[in-house]
């Protein structure tokens, strides 16, 4: 289950930074954790010399003066806030620079507050989850999907459709408070900074032995590994009919996005696009510029496979895993009633 803490940290960092080139994001995921580290700032400046040696393991020489280590927390204690601050002013989009800029760089604390409440929630609860599902022999799979909060319900009502049209039977359902209450303390504290990232619910469905939780930077499937490959391959042929994107890599993001709009052309008239020229010399464009796209493996075959996938839309084919049977012991099991994602939960 740690894999839920991962996911965490890379949503914190898109939510709060947006889309980071190579070269920012160490930048960026360093001033995360140490957000996230702030709390040992704090303990710091009650005892200045304790931390350091619980720190580095070395203790300081008594000639160093507790007040002058105290200062240096001290700084360090407001620094890291307010560079969150900065950092978050100088990312956002043009819109959400509202209000003095003393203001915005000051919502830093807020934020390293969140972070910090945050992540302490998921470091506590992460070793009982992972605990429950050992005994329980569940796995987890992570699914990258990066999705903004107008494209989050869209790609949630897809997948949820495609996944019972196969034989699943997932069902809108309340998340566990270790999933919800990071999101929602971060998104509280954050303010307008994180709105346009952050969905207003998360969205979670179960069946009887699997769950599916949605975050903005990723899909997490926990359950039966026989059951979670098929369903991990209906997901991944899926999300190319959405705006959610697959990839990490800027460069590989923008190709990937490029695809897109053949998506919906198709979509908007699937049998008017079979063999359409101008389609397929988009596609000869794209396949060449994937040629030389210097991504790594991992971004590379998700835009191999995407290619491949409208390839065969354009040529009159039917989706690979949709229009086969869905595995025997998928197919065997009774379907409950499906509901769209986004309806009725319960206690909702």
């Amino acid at each position: 289950m740690a894999i839920l803490s991962r996911f965490w940290r890379g949503w914190a960092l898109e939510a709060l930074f947006g889309q980071t080139t190579q070269r920012q994001r160490p930048f960026f995921m360093a001033l995360v954790g140490a957000a996230i580290a702030w709390p040992v700032l704090l303990f710091g400046i009650l005892v200045p010399k304790v931390a350091v040696q619980v720190l580095s393991f070395v203790p300081l020489p008594d000639w160093v003066p507790s007040r002058t280590v105290r200062l240096v927390w001290i700084a360090l204690a407001v620094l890291i806030p307010i560079a969150v601050g900065m950092a978050v002013t100088v990312q956002a989009p043009p819109a959400a620079h509202r209000g003095p800029l003393v203001w915005r760089v000051l919502r830093g604390f807020p934020i390293t507050i969140g972070l910090t409440v945050s992540f302490g929630i998921i470091f506590l609860s992460v070793p009982v989850m992972w605990i429950a599902a050992l005994a329980r022999k569940r796995v987890s799979i992570a699914i990258p999907l990066i999705m903004d909060a107008s494209a989050y319900r869209q790609v949630a009502r897809r997948v949820c459709q495609v996944l019972n049209d196969q034989g699943f039977s997932f069902r809108p359902a309340e998340p566990g408070w270790w999933i919800s209450m990071p999101v929602r303390i971060l998104t509280r504290m954050g303010g307008d900074a994180l709105q346009a990232h952050v969905p207003e619910r998360l969205e979670h469905f179960e069946t009887d032995d699997l769950a599916m939780s949605l975050y903005p930077s990723g899909l997490l499937l926990r359950g039966q590994p026989e059951r979670l490959t098929w369903a991990h391959g209906l997901i991944a042929e899926a999300v190319v009919h959405t705006d959610g994107l697959q990839t990490t890599d800027p460069k590989a993001l923008a190709l990937e996005r490029r695809l897109r709009p053949l998506w919906r052309r198709y979509d908007a008239d699937a049998a008017g696009c079979v063999g359409d020229a101008d389609l397929l010399r988009d596609l000869e464009r794209l396949t060449r510029d994937l040629k030389n796209l210097p991504v790594d493996w991992d971004d590379w075959q998700v835009l191999y496979r995407q290619l491949l996938q409208l390839a065969r839309a354009i040529h009159g084919e039917q989706p690979l895993l949709e229009s086969g049977p869905p595995p025997i012991e998928i197919a065997a099991r009774p379907r409950g009633a499906v509901q769209a994602a986004g309806e009725h939960r319960p206690g909702g």
